[in-house]
């Protein structure tokens, strides 16, 4: 015969056990995936960290090349600079309409640089560097319409100039077509004469006059420079000033006078504005001359504090 009991407490034991290991597999099963968790956040932890340290790294390597960049720029500038410096004091010692541009005078470079980068690499608390910096950025930032000022001031200036020259050319007109057409019209006797000719005016004292005057200029060796060319200065002091004070002996009774007077002075109001265009022209000049020799000091400063 079966025993019931027995039977039914041996049931009650394996349910017990099952209900035991059950429990046990779902703690496991929980431990597992908190530590399959964990691992997965520390990895990925330890992979941002990695990142962050490359990223950092590379960001460093590229400021730094920024940097190198930045001076050699300023070294290429420093060059260009130089070679303009002697092209605008040849020009201001000759005076010759004749300048040299250098197209490398430009800081298209600070486009392409973060500034930021520059005072982090001197330091924040370097407060003499910083000044400095400032000061570098300052005298840069001048320079960025350097070459269309420096074009437009030359440009200009010759517009001007060649403007008045051609009211200040009329002393040629004066020194040989009005003196031809005076001879022909006033003189009364002409003869041949060591030299040149005897004109005689007879009671017309201010063609004789200036027929005397202007022969005497253009004989006098002063009026012309070693190659042969006019010394402007020279012509008005002894030609045209003279000129119009002995215009003004004979004025308003000798048309001649008047006509020769009004000329005169359209030549000397000429050569005073070309005298006044060219000496605020050159003062210009002057200025960019101190703007460039600041800038190299600026630089040459700034690299000084990267040694």
């Amino acid at each position: 015969m079966f025993d019931f009991n027995l039977i039914v407490q041996e049931a009650e034991k394996t349910t017990s056990f099952w209900s035991f290991s059950q429990n046990w597999f779902d703690i496991l099963s929980l431990i597992l995936t908190i530590a399959s968790l964990w691992l997965a956040y520390y990895l990925g932890e330890r992979g941002y960290k990695r990142d962050k340290r490359d990223k950092a790294k590379e960001q460093k390597e590229l400021v730094k090349s920024e940097i190198k960049l930045f001076e050699n720029n300023l070294g290429q500038l420093n060059l260009a600079i130089d070679a303009q410096l002697k092209a605008l004091k040849k020009y201001k010692e000759d005076k010759n309409f004749s300048l040299e541009f250098n197209p490398d005078v430009q800081v298209d470079f600070l486009k392409f640089i973060d500034v930021k980068h520059i005072y982090e690499s001197i330091g924040f608390k370097n407060k003499e560097g910083i000044g400095k910096v400032n000061s570098l950025f300052a005298a840069l930032y001048s320079l960025n319409d350097f070459r269309h000022s420096l074009r437009d001031s030359v440009r200009t200036y010759i517009a001007r100039y060649t403007t008045l020259e051609k009211s200040f050319y009329l002393y040629r007109k004066l020194m040989y077509r009005m003196l031809h057409e005076i001879c022909n019209k006033r003189a009364i006797d002409m003869q041949p004469a060591v030299g040149g000719l005897n004109i005689n005016f007879g009671d017309n004292h201010f063609a004789r006059d200036f027929f005397r005057l202007n022969q005497s200029v253009l004989n006098n060796p002063e009026l012309l420079n070693e190659h042969q060319i006019v010394i402007r200065s020279k012509l008005i002091e002894l030609f045209i000033i003279p000129l119009i004070e002995l215009s003004k002996q004979h004025i308003p009774l000798n048309e001649d006078a008047i006509e020769i007077a009004d000329m005169a002075n359209e030549v000397n109001s000429a050569w005073i504005d070309m005298e006044v265009v060219t000496e605020s022209h050159f003062h210009e000049i002057e200025g960019h001359i101190n703007s460039l020799e600041k800038v190299q000091r600026e630089i040459t400063a700034f690299l000084e504090l990267k040694k």
